[in-house]
C-alpha cells in the first residue's frame, strides 16, 4: 500500500451468537459518523463490535467470543469485505482452558468482488495456493497470512486504521521506570535521525506525546498549547513532570504562576487537554471511537472540541456517540445514524427517514419530538 493511500471503515454488521443481539448493517461516513439514540439501544455495542473486529485482525492475544461479523473497508482504491464467524470449538478438540473454547468456524475475505481467502470446517482456500496447511483454529487467517504479499495492502490498511479509543481514564500517569525507557528510545531515535517526523511517536501514551512535542517539536507543541489556551486562558504552560513521591510522570499546568499536577486539575480540564493532544498527534488515518463525547466536559469545551474535531484533522475518521444537544446540533444531520432497537435487533436509519430537515438549529429538537410522538420518551 502506497503511503498516503486512503483507508476507511465503510460498514459493519454484527451478531452475538449466544445472546442473540444482532446489529443490522451500519454504514459509516469517511469523516464523522454520529450515532444518536436513546440510552440502551445499542450505540456502545456498535463501537465495541468495530474495536473488537479490528483488534482481532492484528492481535494474536485476543480472546475469542461467539460472534458473527461482516465489515467493509476501503484501502486505497480497493474495496474489501471481511466476514467471520466464531463459534464453539469442535467436539474432537480437548478444551482445557475455558477462554479457548471457541474457534473460527467460518471466514472469508473479498477484494473488489473476488474471494481471496475462505475457510469453513471442511476446507480452506487461499488465492494463489494449490494446497493450504491446516490453519490455527483460534486465529484469523488474515493474521496467519499477514506476511504474505497478497494480503500486504489489506493488513497495512487494518494496522493503519487500528481503532483509537481516546483515553478517558485521565488520572493515571506513567511510571518513572517506564517513562525513562520510553524517553531513552525517543532520544536515540532523534539523535540518529534529525529529520524524524512526529508520526513516529504517535502511538505513545498521551503524556509521553506531550513531553516529546514540547522538547523536540516546538511548532506542534505551540499548536496544542494555543488550542488549550483558547479554552482555558488562565493556563500559562503545559508540561509533563515527575512526581517523585508517586514515582510517576504526570501532566502538569501552570496557572497564575503556580504549578499543578494532574491530580490537582479538574477532571473536565484534564480530559479536554487529553482530547486536544490526541487530536493533534494521532496517527494518520486513525479511526477514532468516542463513546458519549460530552462526559465530563463543560459547555465551552464541548463547543471548541466539536469544532476542532470537525476541522483540525481531515484524515481522521470519527465514530461518536452522544446525547448532548450541542454536539448533535454541531454535526450536520446527514452525518447521523439514528439507532433504534426492537428486542434483540439493533436498527439504524438516516435523519431523512426520521423526517428531520436541513435546519441545523432545529435538528435535535425535531429528533426529540419524533421520539415523543412515538412514545419512546
Amino acid at each position: 500500500m502506497m503511503e498516503g493511500s486512503l483507508v476507511k471503515l465503510q460498514w459493519i454488521e454484527f451478531e452475538n451468537i449466544i445472546s442473540g443481539l444482532k446489529i443490522e448493517r451500519v454504514n459509516f461516513n469517511q469523516d464523522v459518523t454520529l450515532l444518536v439514540g436513546l440510552s440502551g439501544v445499542g450505540k456502545t455495542q456498535i463501537l465495541n463490535a468495530v474495536e473488537y473486529s479490528l483488534s482481532l485482525a492484528v492481535d494474536k492475544d485476543m480472546i475469542l467470543h461467539p460472534y458473527r461479523v461482516g465489515m467493509g473497508l476501503l484501502v486505497g482504491d480497493d474495496h474489501y469485505e471481511w466476514y467471520y464467524e466464531i463459534n464453539y470449538a469442535s467436539e474432537d478438540e480437548l478444551i482445557i482452558d475455558e477462554e479457548r473454547k471457541f474457534e473460527f468456524s467460518y471466514e472469508k475475505l473479498v477484494r473488489n468482488g473476488e474471494i481471496i481467502l475462505e475457510r469453513n470446517k471442511e476446507r480452506v482456500s487461499i488465492l494463489g495456493y494449490d494446497k493450504v496447511p491446516q490453519p490455527k483454529r483460534d486465529e484469523s487467517l488474515i493474521l496467519q497470512y499477514s506476511e504474505d504479499e497478497k494480503f500486504e495492502e489489506f493488513i497495512s490498511g487494518i494496522r493503519k486504521l487500528y481503532s483509537v479509543e481516546i483515553e478517558l481514564a485521565v488520572r493515571g500517569g506513567i511510571r518513572s521506570e517506564s517513562f525513562s525507557r520510553l524517553k531513552s528510545k525517543v532520544d536515540d531515535m532523534i539523535k540518529n535521525d534529525r529529520k524524524v517526523e512526529f508520526k513516529a511517536f504517535s502511538h505513545l501514551p498521551v503524556a509521553m506525546k506531550l513531553y516529546v512535542a514540547k522538547r523536540y517539536f516546538h511548532k506542534l507543541y505551540i499548536e496544542i498549547f494555543e488550542a488549550v489556551k483558547e479554552l482555558f486562558i488562565e493556563i500559562e504552560d503545559i508540561d509533563v513532570v515527575e512526581d517523585s513521591i508517586r514515582e510517576m510522570y504526570l501532566v502538569s499546568i501552570k496557572v497564575y504562576g503556580k504549578k499543578l499536577l494532574q491530580h490537582d486539575i479538574s477532571n473536565g480540564m484534564l480530559k479536554t487537554i487529553y482530547y486536544i493532544v490526541e487530536l493533534f498527534t494521532m496517527s494518520e488515518d486513525s479511526l477514532v471511537l468516542i463513546d458519549e463525547f460530552e462526559n465530563g466536559l463543560g459547555v465551552n469545551c464541548i463547543d471548541v472540541l466539536s469544532e476542532l474535531m470537525l476541522s483540525q484533522r481531515n484524515d481522521l475518521q470519527f465514530i461518536i456517540t452522544s446525547h448532548h444537544p450541542k454536539i448533535i446540533n454541531a454535526i450536520y444531520e446527514g452525518k447521523w445514524r439514528i439507532i433504534d432497537r426492537d428486542r434483540c435487533i439493533v436498527k439504524n436509519s438516516g435523519s431523512q427517514a426520521y423526517g428531520i430537515g436541513n435546519s441545523q438549529h432545529d435538528a435535535y429538537f425535531n429528533l426529540i419530538n419524533r421520539w415523543e410522538f412515538e412514545g419512546k420518551i
